[in-house]
Parts: C-alpha cells; structure tokens; sequence
C-alpha cells in the first residue's frame, strides 16, 4: 500500500517537472503577514500576481531584477514562492522563519544545484543537495525522522530525490498539500530585497557565531 500510494503521489505531483527554477518555502508558527516582514518585505504594500506577470514587472534586458515573494495558507501552513529567487534558501531566513515553529525549503537551481532545507525554532536541522536521502547536520538530531524519505530515493539506480519526489518529500516533513496551483494562479505577491544582500554575512553560515546578531530576515 505504502507504495502504491507514493506512485499515486509522485503521479499527482508530476507538473512538478515543468516549474523553471523556483524557491518555495513551508512556514509553520507565523501568519502570512509575519512571513513577508521576515522576507523585508511590506505586508501593507501587497498586490496579486502570476508567475508571468512576475517577468512583466522586471526592467527591459532584465537587468537589477526585482525580488518578489508569493505567499498563501494552506492547512495552517503559509507557503512562500519565489520565481527566480532563492531569499527562502539563506539559512539565515530560514532560522528566523522558524523561530516559532519550523519551515522547510525547496529551492530548483537552473545548474541542478537544488536545495533541501529544514530548520525548527530558530535552528537549522538539514541542509544539502539532496542526491541520497537527506541526513541531519547533527548526528542523531531527532527533529529530522528518516521515514518521512524513506523509499523516494535510490542511490544505485541514481534514484534522486528531486523534481515531485523532492516536493513529496516537502509535504511528508510538512504535512500539506501541495498544489499547482500556487504556481499558476495569482497569490498574494510583494517587493522583497534582493537576496545579494546576504551575501559575506553570517546568514550564510550554516551555524553563526553565538554571539552574532542576524537580520531578522
């Protein structure tokens, strides 16, 4: 039963294959409003888009994109997509979105250099490209339950863990639904910086000085 329910939900999940690379993000603990102002965006300045309005927004040539972050609530989970951005993967972000709670993030890289990142009341469980199944930054760290992996990846038969069953995953760790669509009718969308604003600083680290003091987002 166990797997025919996961090739039914790999069939569900198979649009998955067409996205362009893409950040989404899976907050439990704050309200959609929150999940923007740690973006740095403005939850007063908001507007609905589209994945294709988000390229109509940018400048001609495409130079200096602009940031956007999409978000929506689903099951008690507020979801955060980013088309063409990857602010959701700076483990910096993430430890601050799950100070309350926990979020988990997928990120699709154009290079294949995917994502995987897990963090739970403000510190970082799992981070790596996920080729085998995911093992936690901590031995042992029991925040991270290896069943929620278990048979969407083999290894010998290059078996990877990306593409729908990459976002599977995410709605195992996560317990929700994902649906396309979050990625194809317009949610709720506002201006975030850009996330080159992280970089040389400590959000790039995957355990920052204790005594350091992050941006809130």
């Amino acid at each position: 039963m166990d797997e025919l329910q996961r090739e039914q939900d790999l069939q569900r999940l198979a649009w998955v294959e067409r996205l362009d690379p893409m950040c989404m993000t899976l907050i439990e603990g704050v309200d959609e409003d929150e999940v923007i102002r740690r973006f740095g965006g403005d939850p007063g300045e908001t507007f609905a888009l589209d994945v294709p309005g988000y390229w109509d927004l940018q400048p001609e040539g495409y130079q200096q994109l602009q940031a956007i972050v999409g978000v929506g609530t689903a099951g008690g989970v507020v979801f955060a997509i980013e088309e063409n951005g990857y602010t959701g993967n700076v483990p910096g972000v993430l430890r601050s979105l799950s100070r309350e709670g926990r979020c988990l993030c997928v990120y699709t890289h154009v290079n294949a250099a995917d994502n995987l990142t897990y963090a739970v009341g403000g510190e970082l469980v799992v981070s790596e490209e996920p080729w085998g199944e995911p093992t936690p930054l901590r031995a042992g760290d029991s925040r991270w339950d290896p069943a929620w992996v278990r048979g969407l990846t083999d290894v010998e038969a290059e078996v990877w863990l990306r593409g729908a069953r990459l976002f599977l995953a995410a709605e195992r760790v996560m317990g929700v639904r994902i649906e396309s669509a979050w990625f194809t009718e317009p949610i709720r969308c506002a201006r975030i910086p850009d996330p080159d604003r992280y970089a040389g600083t400590s959000a790039w680290q995957l355990f920052p000085p204790p005594d350091d003091q992050e941006p809130s987002a």
